[in-house]
């Protein structure tokens, strides 16, 4: 007798990364961490930028697209059509980015330690050889970037003028982009690398997609209908 989940499989397609052998799979991983570190440096330049949207109205761009690439993939999940239009939106969804971070860094806030908990995730990813794991990746790239966050604060109080929201920010953010690169391997195929940077962007509102592949999964299943 067949048992169904309580909640939908994760989402594979065909093709994707986690069924290449592991050196593709490592240049992959590799590729798009150099991608996103590239991408939140954008990201933090356009936040320290003087030309700024009113705090009151900053957010709602961002909030626009990342919606609006949501219900991008939910309607062409699974096509490469998703992919491509996804990468066309990269640039909007930086600058959106970066505009809702504006006031966040004018309240004093280090927006720079965003960027060094990925940087040593892609050092590890770099100097791991065929040793690479995300748990080790996670851990050892969090010890060393609290380290330097540490080390920063002492030497450069300035820069650092609240250690605690620093490490704060860089431990949340590095918990959030190690699990989320582990996730979409299996939902990118090889040459999407851009499209998988806009994932780690648009999956902070990953459970509208979940949400809807929840309620077709309950309804294919009749899991919470009441026996007649």
């Amino acid at each position: 007798m067949y048992v169904p989940n309580y909640v939908p499989d994760p989402i594979e397609i065909p093709g994707n990364v986690t069924e290449e052998p592991y050196p593709i799979r490592l240049a992959f991983i590799k590729r798009v961490a150099a991608l996103h570190v590239a991408s939140l440096v954008v990201v933090v330049g356009i936040a320290h930028s003087p030309i700024a949207l009113p705090p009151h109205m900053c957010w709602w761009p961002l909030a626009i697209t990342v919606v609006g690439l949501a219900i991008l993939r939910i309607s062409l999940r699974r096509t490469p059509l998703e992919a491509k239009v996804s990468t066309w939106l990269l640039i909007p969804l930086l600058v959106s980015v970066g505009q809702a971070l504006n006031p966040i860094q004018a309240m004093g806030w280090p927006l720079w330690s965003i960027v060094t908990g990925p940087i040593c995730a892609l050092i590890y990813a770099v100097v791991c050889g065929r040793d690479f794991s995300f748990v080790g990746q996670y851990f050892l790239a969090l010890i060393a970037s609290s380290t330097f966050i540490a080390v920063a604060s002492s030497a450069w109080p300035y820069s650092v003028p609240v250690p605690s929201q620093a490490l704060l920010v860089n431990a949340a953010y590095l918990t959030y982009w190690v699990y989320d690169l582990a996730s979409l391997l299996a939902r990118r195929r090889l040459g999407e690398e851009l499209a998988a940077i806009v994932d780690l962007y648009r999956d902070v509102l990953n459970f509208l997609g979940y949400l809807a592949r929840c309620v077709g999964h309950w309804r294919k299943h009749r899991i919470w209908v009441l026996p007649r």
